[in-house]
């Protein structure tokens, strides 16, 4: 026996252009280097594009940091970058002045050439509360105390957070940091 559906016009385009979005999505997400990071969103003044060259610009910071990874074990390296706060607060942090603590709503999600996402919350690293040093790396430090750009593994710029056991935050290949608001 044969059943016959009828769809309705705009619902078969809506689904077309689900389907093409999608395709769209996956195509962009084959992973492999970046050499830009983007900051923007909802929840910032002015979007930012920065590159390995831009950051050194910036008053650079250092961190050793020492996490348990998959692949590798335990990892112990020094990176080179810039604070995550200072890139924020260059980009400028939308705060609703008439919303008490507004600033405690604010995440950050930072996604990588695979899309591989990983969240953090603005709190975390504003010196006011967590203080965490969580940076934008652009090059490590080798036995020698020379500084060399990361290497094809990590990409060009990686999320460094220092103090997590696990590795899942540092985020390899970085290409956007997305700024928006708790609901």
């Amino acid at each position: 026996m044969l059943f016959r559906t009828f769809v309705p016009p705009a619902l078969a385009v809506s689904l077309l252009l689900g389907l093409t979005a999608t395709a769209e999505a996956a195509s962009s997400c084959l992973g492999g280097p970046s050499t830009t990071l983007r900051l923007a969103g909802p929840a910032i003044a002015t979007p930012k594009t920065f590159t390995p060259a831009s950051l050194a610009t910036y008053p650079p910071s250092k961190v050793t940091v020492s996490y348990f990874s998959g692949a590798s074990g335990m990892v112990t390296k020094t990176f080179v970058g810039v604070p995550l706060y200072d890139l924020i607060q260059a980009a400028g942090l939308v705060v609703d002045a008439n919303r008490k603590n507004d600033k405690l709503r604010k995440y950050l999600a930072a996604t990588a050439t695979d899309c591989y996402q990983a969240i953090l919350s603005y709190a975390e690293i504003d010196p006011g509360y967590g203080g965490q040093q969580a940076m934008v790396a652009y090059a490590t430090v080798d036995a020698t105390g020379t500084q060399i750009p990361l290497d094809d593994t990590e990409g060009a710029m990686k999320l460094v957070i220092p103090g997590d056991k696990f590795g899942g935050r540092q985020v390899f290949h970085l290409e956007s940091l997305t700024a928006r608001s708790a609901p």
